[in-house]
């Protein structure tokens, strides 16, 4: 053992010693720097072995950056403080930019930047011992700095396991890297110092040294060195402060010496001095020396020396000023007497400030007092009564609390005692003792005016009032009496005298009110000693104001009331608790009630003896079901078992014996006794003398026992027999319970002592098992070869049976081996698919195998007439919706019309019906010209003109810059109506993709055009309102019947104004006004202040400042919840508007390079938010934003709320501060600047979006490779109009004679009639008529057979040939395949396929048909298929679509694209399906709300035709009134013209208006009349007068109309004729 103690270790021994070595001083410098950076932020870290993984988020290194440069990294830019992303998450990229804050704190500290670690090191761990040893060079540079504590070494004092050295050692050598050289920073970091930085190293050493030295001259010299960096040095105290720096060194040093221990590594600031160190300890000995100054002038009382020290800079006291001397010496005087008590120390410098503060504030307190005493006495002087109530209330005299109601009686009373004073001016201590008696009196006033009582009584006994017996028990009455004095006479304010006449008043009516005490008090008495004659005479005085007392219920009196007075003494406690007044009344009319109906119940009781007595049945049900006897249970049906009963009861008890006593006793609910006389019919509460109760009489108890017993067996006779069946059910049921509840008690038997079985079971077979276990083991043991043997013979066995189960399971799974085989072929397939997809090149016979994608399958036959119908379906219902809406804004017209009785109500009505049946049968068939006026009814010419319209249509859809020039020629108020009518039917409302894409490219194209020849300057965007801008706003916004904003406000609005009880009113003057409104309502007290004031005297009340900080907090949380909406659903906004945002950036951005991104983002959020949002917030109802019913609205404060929270939007979109400097401005400008870096980021993010092409997946073939051919619909009416538009401005738009447009418009000639393309007569009906045109190319590129010359067409063309013929013929290249020679069987093979794509064509729809030109070179043989090919490729390439000599290759890379994009675009159908059903889904409920709107017109078109004509007073009268005859009212022409009605007849003079009568009567419909006109008697016509014609006419200005064509009649004043004497108006 002593030999390998010393033996020599090996080179690999030595150095696996010298890696754990580094591996445990490494350990050590990460327990360093933990411990470091746990002194510094106080915090906590993970112990060393972890410390490096807590260290790659940076959230630690930002802290410590945070901690020694705050302004370089502020806590909010730490991403993750608290750790929970990275708990929960891991790792996230943002982590990164903590690295990086931390490294930017270092480089504004001035670390040098040799010691900076990469962010990658930190992040991804690639050198963690770089960011280790920056830790310790940032320790000492802030050691040396005197900002941070040092960092101490820990190389031996700290202790690992094995496994802790180990594991790192494993880390070290993952890194791969040098450790770098840690007891070397010291060196490094003062070489990498800055010049400057090196002169303060250097002249803090020379300090140091001179301190060493000891000479003053030499530390003076070198304290002064002004690379030293000090301030504040004194001559004189030069020897001071080297005795203090003296002593601060070796303090320092002793420190270092006792922290360093044995450690060899010494660094020069552990015993130096540092710069910040020297200069603190130089300032503390100014201040000392100032502060020995301040004392001694405090010994002396020397205010000019006090002033003096205080002013010293080495103080450093603010706010020291030369008038307030006096007050400082008062002040520091009693501080530090104040001070002696507990120290001899002098003041400290925080002490001197506080005191300054002090006196400064009561030398100006002084001041004020002084000054606001003088106006007092000024405003005495003068009139003017609130002057001197607001120089009373100046809070620096002090003064008791004065009231601005009783300005008068202060002026007045303090004007007469300044009169009484020697000098003519009130002193303080007589003004303060005046305005207290008056306040005191005022306060009285005060407290009736406000009826606050609490405050009456304290202001009544007060001294300073004067009021003489004021009794402290009447100080109610004294309230509500000076109350009614202060009503009575009509004053203000009372006067001294009439509050003490008051006074006197009270006190003599309680004078009176006692004497009823003594009357209350005697009844008490008699009650208490059962006195029946005392109690009648105190009832019976006139100062209890009793009525109704009657001696017979005298002892019933004495009973209620001694009752009563046991009750109250049982409530209260107090067994000496007397009765009250109203004690007394309510005994006393208690017992009169009860009485009476005690009376009541014996006369009824008498009655049912009688009755029962008589044996008259009917008469005894009647007499019992009297309500006084009150008996319960009461059967009609068992009449005559009561009858039967009461008479055996009676019988039974003559039987007995009959007393024939008259009187009966009757047992009452309270149990007390009344006696009744029934010879007399009188009753008693008093027992007559030998009473003897009629012993034959049944009482009324009697009486119930007998109901109830004869009823009781009655219903339960009737319910054993209603329930014979469920009770032989429950007796079941019984038995079954028994015979269960015995089974379950010899079960619990059982289960009680199984325990005990099962362990006597347990143990039983436990030693059976164990006896048979250890025989098979002795057997075993003894014939253990014969066991192995047999082991290896059954392995065998085992083996072999495996071997021919598994040759027997594949025999008889076959077909699942073929499927394994499919299988391992489908992944062969996947494979050679993702070539197809992901390979730039793929070889034929890849591209072979994927050919047949191409065809058109049975999904694409079934799936794409339901596309066409939908499609159909949705421009339809988009059609319906747009009509519906129209035709209610007419409706809305004319009810506004109906109600000022302008509007002529039969037209309301005809549309309200029109506008019905157009609802019940949804328009069916408006928009199917096919059932009715389809194409095939139509004329060859006009055929030819319709698809000379189909051409025209195409070309406007894909060339946009002809309907952009259009609109731009376009006036600006009819703009709007064109969009609506014509382009957006053009473009089928965007239904589809390719329709979507079009439109956009039209809205695009206009906005440039426009800009480039309209604006001049970026800002004409905003102020112009540019046409294009307004069309693509209001299509975004209901773009495929769908409503984008309602998604992405929706939620936000509705939460909004949800809560009404939000105050958002940032007007000083309009709170203001609301606080005193609030204030006046909720007292119903006038309030004392002024109702109408400016904004700064709003502003100066606390209460107006606190509501508009609440209000501008709620402004900015609405806003921010809007926002916040607005920004996080991006996503939702509508594509096409994002992208015309983008076009209007980049338009301007081209015309206007000189213009900046702010500028351009501006006028980019004036399209986004304040044309597309802002008037959905502002207006929310009105675009279908909220859930809203038919007449529902918002109310005016929502929409005061939505409005404020839209200007807040606008303000902060377009970076615009409010007017104004008042702090509620400041504060709401502050926010807008803040959150309008935000808004930034979110219009940068709209402007963000790919092209058209890669989100509508649309190229240059596109046009060529679609299935089935565009449709539009419109109406005849919108087809002429675009063709009269192109006609007016062909010059325009076409200028160039072979323009495709012009040859068109060429070839259609001019506009036709209506009747002339229809085929019928013009009528308004037909001019809606929409027809539905399948557009085609004019300018077909299949037209010319033998040469194709347009390149797209041809490509297309010879893409086919080449699928047909390499799906024939085999080869692996296609050149090659070419020019080899077809065979027979590849040529059978070709016209097998044929054939099938011609039965294939026969099964597709006519719109989905190919192109008559590819079915024609579909029928070519192979052969002359190849030499098509080659041709066409040669074609091809002089057009330059392909490139030599690899055009083959081109051409098929663009099949193989072709084939990608097929099932793309399959996807892409399905996904436009269900689109498509989500759309008419919607448009169908917004179909059902305009039906609700229209049930809810016509719900109000019927009130006003049921108010039309005055109803009838009673309901009752209504079919008598209308089988009366009409009344007629008659007058003759002469009586007429007189009224100014008639004002002529044609060839009629007026000498015979005499003898012409017009006889007026109401017609059978509501409004409408017959005038009958009569010549001498005789009737010559009849005219039919419409009350809604002649409300038509007035409405349009119309005076004058005729009847019978002849006669004139004024039109207002027939009117008002029909108005009297019919509507009764």
């Amino acid at each position: 053992m002593a030999q390998n103690r010393y033996e020599r270790l090996t080179a690999e021994q030595m150095d696996e010693q010298r890696i754990q070595n580094v591996a445990y001083q490494y350990l050590c410098r990460l327990e360093e720097a933990k411990r470091w950076m746990e002194a510094c932020l106080g915090e906590e870290l993970p112990a060393p072995t972890d410390l490096e993984e807590a260290l790659r988020n940076g959230v630690i290194l930002a802290k410590l950056g945070h901690r020694f440069a705050p302004t370089a990294v502020p806590p909010k830019k730490i991403y993750d403080p608290e750790q929970l992303r990275f708990q929960a998450a891991g790792l996230q990229f943002r982590h990164t930019d903590n690295i990086n804050h931390w490294r930017n704190a270092m480089t504004a500290l001035g670390l040098p930047a040799i010691f900076y670690p990469e962010t990658t090191d930190v992040y991804d761990k690639k050198n963690m011992p770089k960011a280790v040893y920056c830790i310790h060079a940032l320790s000492l540079y802030l050691y040396r700095l005197g900002l941070a504590p040092p960092i101490h070494d820990l190389y031996g004092q700290v202790m690992f396991t094995d496994e802790e050295i180990n594991n790192m050692k494993l880390e070290l050598d993952k890194y791969g890297i040098q450790m770098p050289a840690f007891n070397k920073i010291g060196g490094i970091l003062t070489n990498e110092l800055s010049v400057d930085e090196a002169a303060v190293h250097a002249a803090v050493v020379a300090i140091n040294k001179s301190l060493d030295r000891g000479d003053v001259a030499v530390t003076a010299e070198a304290l002064k060195n002004p690379a030293a960096l000090l301030t504040h040095l004194e001559e004189g105290l030069m020897s001071v402060y080297q005795q203090v720096l003296q002593q601060a060194k070796k303090r320092k040093a002793r420190s270092a010496v006792c922290q360093r221990g044995a450690s060899e590594d010494i660094d020069l600031y552990e015993e130096y001095l540092t710069q910040v160190e020297i200069q603190n300890q130089i300032h503390t000995v100014n201040v000392r020396l100032a502060l020995e100054q301040v004392d001694e002038a405090l010994d002396g009382a020397d205010e000019l020396a006090l002033l003096a020290a205080l002013q010293l800079p080495r103080l450093g006291l603010g706010g020291v000023r030369t008038e307030n001397g006096p007050w400082y010496l008062d002040q520091l005087l009693e501080e530090r007497q104040q001070k002696a008590l507990d120290s001899e120390d002098p003041l400290e410098v925080v002490e001197l400030q506080e005191s300054i503060f002090v006196s400064n504030l009561r030398a100006q307190k002084d001041r004020d007092v002084c000054a606001a005493l003088q106006r007092v006495n000024a405003a005495l002087r003068g009139s003017d009564s609130r002057h001197t109530v607001g120089c009373l209330m100046n809070s620096e005299l002090q003064l008791p609390q004065v009231f601005p109601s009783a300005a008068d009686l202060y002026h007045r009373e303090l004007q007469q005692l300044q009169g009484r004073t020697a000098q003519g001016a009130l002193k303080l201590e007589e003004l303060f003792v005046a305005v207290e008696m008056l306040s005191a009196v005022a306060l009285v006033n005060d407290a009736l005016r406000l009826r606050q009582q609490q405050q009456f009584s304290g202001a009544l006994v007060s001294p300073s009032a004067g009021i003489s017996d004021v009794d402290p028990d009447l100080l109610l009455r004294y309230f509500d009496h000076l109350t009614e004095v202060k009503q009575t006479v009509g004053l203000d304010l009372l006067s001294w005298n009439q509050l003490q006449e008051g006074i006197d008043h009270v006190n003599n009516a309680a004078k009176q009110e006692h004497q009823q005490l003594l009357a209350v008090s005697s009844i008490n008495r008699a009650v208490m000693t059962a006195d029946l004659q005392q109690l009648l005479s105190a009832l019976l005085l006139p100062s209890c104001g009793l009525e109704d007392v009657s001696p017979l219920n005298l002892s019933r009196y004495m009973t209620l009331l001694r009752r009563a007075k046991w009750h109250k003494a049982q409530v209260s406690g107090d067994p000496e608790a007397e009765l009250w007044l109203a004690d007394v009344k309510s005994a006393v009319k208690q017992a009169n009630q009860q009485s009476q109906k005690a009376l009541k119940l014996c006369l009824a009781v008498a009655a049912v003896n009688q009755a029962v007595k008589e044996n008259q049945m009917k008469q005894t049900l009647r007499v019992l079901a009297l309500p006084e006897l009150q008996l319960q249970e009461l059967l009609s049906d068992c009449a005559k078992e009561y009858q039967r009963q009461l008479s055996a009861l009676m019988t039974h008890r003559t039987r007995s014996g009959d007393n024939k006593s008259p009187w009966v006793q009757m047992q009452l609910q309270d149990g007390s006794a009344y006696f009744f006389h029934l010879k007399n019919l009188k009753g008693s509460w008093e027992a007559p003398d030998r009473f003897i109760p009629n012993s034959v009489f049944i009482n009324q108890q009697e009486i119930q026992e007998v109901v109830s017993s004869v009823s009781a067996a009655h219903t339960r006779s009737v319910l054993w027999r209603s329930r014979e069946a469920v009770i032989v059910g429950l007796q079941a049921r019984c038995r079954g319970f028994l015979v269960r509840q015995q089974l379950q008690a010899r079960c619990r038997y059982l289960q009680s002592h199984s325990p005990a079985a099962v362990v006597i079971q347990s143990n039983w077979r436990r030693f059976v098992q164990q006896r048979a276990y250890r025989r098979r083991l002795r057997f075993l043991s003894v014939n253990w070869r014969a066991a192995v043997k047999i082991q290896s013979v059954v392995r065998m066995w085992l083996v072999r049976r495996r071997y021919r189960d598994r040759l027997r399971f594949f025999r008889c799974n076959v077909a699942a081996v073929v499927k394994i085989q499919a299988f391992f072929r489908a992944s062969r397939a996947r494979h050679e698919y993702r070539m197809l997809v992901h390979s730039t090149a793929p070889p034929l016979s890849v591209v072979r195998k994927f050919l047949h994608l191409l065809d058109m399958s049975d999904g694409d036959v079934r799936e794409e007439p339901e596309l066409l119908h939908l499609r159909e379906e949705v421009v339809r219902s988009i059609r319906f919706n747009r009509q519906l809406e129209a035709d209610l804004d007419l409706m809305d017209l004319k009810i506004g019309l109906l109600v000022r009785n302008r509007a002529t109500l039969q037209e309301v009505v005809c549309h309200c019906k029109k506008l019905t049946r157009k609802t019940k049968e949804q328009l069916s068939d408006m928009m199917d010209v096919e059932r009715s006026k389809g194409m095939k009814a139509l004329s060859r010419k006009r055929r030819e003109r319709l698809e000379a319209y189909q051409h025209l249509f195409y070309l406007l859809q894909t060339q946009p810059l002809y309907l952009a020039q259009l609109i731009f020629l376009m006036p600006q108020s009819g703009s709007t109506s064109f969009m609506e009518m014509l382009v957006f039917s053009l473009f089928n409302y965007g239904s589809d993709r390719r329709d979507a894409f079009l439109l956009l490219q039209l809205f695009t194209a206009a906005l440039r055009y426009e800009i480039s020849l309209k604006v001049a300057q970026p800002q004409d965007v905003v102020t112009g309102n540019p046409t294009v801008i307004k069309m693509m706003v209001n299509f975004y916004r209901h773009a495929d019947g769908q409503n984008p904003l309602r998604e992405v406000l929706g939620p936000a609005l509705q939460d909004l104004l949800l809560d009404r009880t939000l105050s958002i009113r940032t007007d000083p003057v309009e709170v203001y006004k609301s606080w005193i409104n609030q204030t006046e309502t909720q007292t119903g007290l006038k309030s004392s202040l002024p109702y109408e004031v400016s904004s700064g005297e709003a502003l100066s009340h606390p209460e107006v400042q606190r509501r508009i900080d609440v209000a501008v907090i709620n402004l900015k949380n609405l806003t921010d919840r809007v926002l916040k909406a607005i920004t996080s659903n991006l996503h939702k906004v509508p594509y096409g508007l994002r992208f015309s945002a983008k076009t209007l950036r980049d338009a301007l951005r081209t015309k206007f390079p000189e213009a900046g991104e702010d500028e351009l983002y501006k006028i980019v959020g004036n399209l986004v938010y304040y044309r597309y949002m802002n008037p959905a917030i502002v207006a929310p109802d009105g675009f279908d934003v909220l859930e809203r019913s038919a007449g529902s609205a918002l109310l005016p404060d929502q929409r005061h709320i939505l409005g404020s929270v839209a200007r807040m939007l606008q303000q902060v979109a377009a970076n615009k501060h409010f007017h104004g400097d008042g702090y509620h401005i400041r504060a709401l400008n502050q926010y807008i600047s803040q959150t309008h870096a935000k808004f930034w980021r979110f219009l940068q993010a709209v402007c963000d979006v790919p092209e058209p092409e890669q989100h509508f997946s649309m190229d240059q073939y596109s046009e060529l490779l679609i299935l089935n051919r565009p449709v539009i619909y419109m109406s005849v009416s919108e087809l002429l109009n675009m063709h009269q538009l192109l006609l007016d401005h062909q010059e325009v738009l076409c200028p160039d004679p072979s323009d495709p447009l012009k040859l068109i418009l060429k070839d259609l000639g001019p506009v036709p009639a209506l009747e002339d393309l229809v085929g019928t007569a013009a009528e308004a009906e037909l001019s809606k008529m929409e027809v539905s045109l399948t557009l085609t190319n004019k300018f077909d590129i299949f037209n010319d057979a033998t040469e194709e010359k347009d390149a797209k067409g041809l490509l297309l063309s010879t893409k086919q040939l080449i699928v047909d013929v390499i799906r024939t013929q085999a080869g692996d290249c296609l050149r090659d395949i070419l020019r080899t020679q077809t065979s027979p069987a590849q040529e059978a093979h070709h016209d097998w396929l044929l054939q099938r794509r011609a039965r294939q064509d026969e099964r597709t729809p006519e719109k989905m048909k190919r192109n008559p030109s590819l079915v024609a070179n579909s029928r070519l043989s192979l052969e002359e298929k190849k030499r098509k090919i080659l041709r066409s490729l040669r074609r091809l390439e002089t057009l330059g679509v392909l490139t030599p000599p690899r055009s083959e290759n081109q051409i098929l890379q663009q099949i193989v694209k072709d084939i990608r994009q097929q099932r793309l675009r399959r996807q892409r159908r399905g996904a436009e399906l269900q689109k498509l059903r989500q759309t008419l889904n919607c448009l169908q409920q917004k179909s059902n709300f305009h039906s609700e709107q229209v049930d809810y017109y016509r719900h109000y078109i019927t009130s006003c035709l049921d108010n039309l004509t005055p109803q009838s007073k009673s309901t009752n009268k209504k079919t008598a009134d209308a089988k009366k005859k009409l009344p007629t009212l008659s007058y003759s022409a002469t009586r007429l013209q007189e009224k100014g009605v008639l004002l002529e007849i044609q060839d009629l003079p007026t000498t015979q208006f005499k003898n012409v009568v017009f006889d007026i009567v109401p017609g059978p419909e509501k409004g409408s009349f017959h005038v009958k006109a009569r010549f001498l008697g005789v009737e010559m016509e009849e005219f039919l007068l419409k009350y809604q014609d002649l409300l038509q006419l007035q409405y349009e200005g119309v005076a004058v109309m005729k009847m019978f064509d002849k006669a004139k009649v004024n039109v207002n004043l027939l009117i008002f004729l029909l108005n009297k004497k019919f509507f009764k108006k």
